[in-house]
Formats: structure tokens, sequence, C-alpha cells
């Protein structure tokens, strides 16, 4: 019995179930960010000065503000998750359907790993 575009539905549900998860976890890591962005520009304005406080700045610009911007290393992993078109979930999903979907023999194969195949003695 072929899965059909049974298997394609529940593969593009779960799919876009997980794109969404993505999206609303970039909104909090998002959050997040603009928080620490905030709290480091109060702490360098209200007395932190001085080397360490250059020091921290210097820091926070080149690492964690530049990792967390738009365009920036985290967004550019994410991305991967919540393209449309070519993303890693549509890869997922062109690797796992193949025609009519996913491969009827795959099921078969999964629920008899480790059990004797042959005719035995």
């Amino acid at each position: 019995m072929s899965m059909g575009t049974t298997s394609r539905v529940v593969l593009s549900d779960e799919m876009q179930k997980a794109k969404g998860e993505c999206q609303s976890f970039r909104s909090q890591v998002k959050s997040l960010a603009q928080e620490l962005d905030s709290i480091i520009n109060t702490l360098l304005s209200t007395g932190f000065q001085g080397e360490a406080a250059d020091g921290l700045k210097q820091f926070y610009d080149n690492n964690i503000a530049a990792f967390l911007a738009d365009g920036g290393t985290f967004d550019q992993f994410l991305s991967m998750f919540d393209k449309d078109g070519d993303g890693l979930f549509d890869s997922i999903e062109k690797a796992l359907t193949i025609g009519d979907g996913v491969d009827p023999a795959l099921g078969d194969n999964n629920k008899n790993i480790g059990q004797s195949t042959g005719s035995g003695s």
C-alpha cells in the first residue's frame, strides 16, 4: 500500500509547525538581544568607564551584537530553517518524498530492524 499524498500532508504539517517554532524562537531571541543591548548601553552611560568599560563595549559590539544582528551568524543559522524553497525543511521533505510520497518499504524496514529475515535452521 502506497502512502501517497497522505504522508506528504503529514510531513508538510510538521514542517510548517517547525518553521513556526523557529520564527517564535527568533522573535524571543531578538527581544532578549534588545533587552541586553539596553542593559549594556545603560551600564556604559551611567558611570562604568575606563579601559574595562571600553573593553566590554568592544567585546559586546564585535562578538555578541554582531552575532545577534540581522544578517549575523545567528540570523543566518535560523534562516536555513525558515527559508521557503531551498531551506532545510524543504530539503528534508524532498529527500524523504519520492514520487507519490515516502517509500512504503521504509516503514516495513524500520519495523523489522534486528529481526532475522532468513529461513534459519
